[in-house]
């Protein structure tokens, strides 16, 4: 006999529960990162896992639903990533649990849970077999975030780290309650349409110049409304029309400009389309934006 909401849950399949995004990490708009790929601190990898790496080197490889790191020197550090909770107010003062296939060849492997004052978390046994590694935690009635972490560390502090030490993970899950249930298998669209929430990139922007011949004028509009107003980024180069070297950000506006004329992207107050002016010499202008809303 089931004893808690959340066993009930697990028997019947009912609800939505995985409170991490893309946790099978098949969305990965910034790129395609089948090649071991080099990690940076607080660098977004696959979409809404932000790396942490702090002394050593680290590359982090997207293995088809599993995502690996691995590291590339050897010194005293830690190296994962972790992802962050955006209504962590909601779980104040509630139990959840972090679950995840992990394979290692460290014991420093952790999977931890943080409510910014304290931190929860369990070890791989370094055996380089898949383990499911499950850690509950208490969030404090005043937690100021909610994270999830995978990460070679002692409690987020530093271990010795050799060449050669990796994880990998797959089907990472934080839910309510004491219980590791199986995990949520979403659909691609609906795991697609919650990171475009935090990220997304409005592909082939066509721009064409105003009847005054200063600006390009055009729109952007995003899949789905994003979380706030995003910063803006070019991504692939603009048409071969586009003046050399007249690209800058500032804010979360992106200005184009040319050594005499200046506009700027102006947000709209739902955050669901951009309306740009661009200056321009009797010319259009295309390309990629990116546009960030991470937390």
């Amino acid at each position: 006999q089931a004893e808690t909401a959340q066993e009930v849950r697990s028997l019947i399949g009912a609800g939505r529960k995985n409170l991490i995004i893309n946790g099978d990490f098949r969305v990965s708009q910034r790129g395609d990162y089948t090649t071991a790929t080099s990690a940076a601190n607080g660098v977004y990898t696959l979409d809404r896992h932000q790396s942490l790496v702090d002394t050593v080197g680290v590359t982090f490889q997207d293995l088809g639903g599993e995502l690996k790191y691995a590291a590339t020197s050897s010194a005293t550090g830690r190296f994962g990533f972790q992802q962050r909770i955006e209504e962590y107010t909601k779980l104040r003062g509630k139990q959840v649990t972090l679950s995840a296939k992990v394979t290692s060849n460290t014991s420093d492997v952790q999977l931890m849970i943080s409510d910014g004052s304290t931190l929860t978390s369990v070890n791989h046994s370094g055996s380089g077999s898949e383990e499911i590694l499950t850690v509950t935690a208490t969030l404090s009635s005043s937690a100021s975030l909610a994270r999830a972490y995978v990460f070679v560390s002692n409690n987020n502090l530093d271990v010795s780290v050799t060449t050669g030490d990796y994880f990998s993970v797959k089907e990472l899950q934080l839910e309510v309650g004491s219980v590791a249930t199986d995990f949520e298998h979403r659909s691609y669209g609906e795991e697609l349409a919650l990171c475009q929430r935090y990220f997304t990139r409005s592909k082939n922007f066509i721009g064409m110049c105003n009847n005054a011949g200063n600006g390009v004028e055009g729109y952007i509009w995003f899949d789905v409304e994003m979380r706030t107003a995003p910063s803006l980024a070019q991504d692939s180069p603009f048409s071969i029309n586009d003046v050399a070297n007249n690209y800058t950000q500032s804010g979360n506006n992106i200005i184009i400009y040319s050594p005499t004329t200046r506009g700027a992207f102006v947000t709209m107050a739902n955050f669901t389309g951009l309306t740009a002016f661009r200056p321009c010499a009797s010319r259009g202008l295309g390309g990629d934006i990116l546009a960030d809303a991470e937390l």
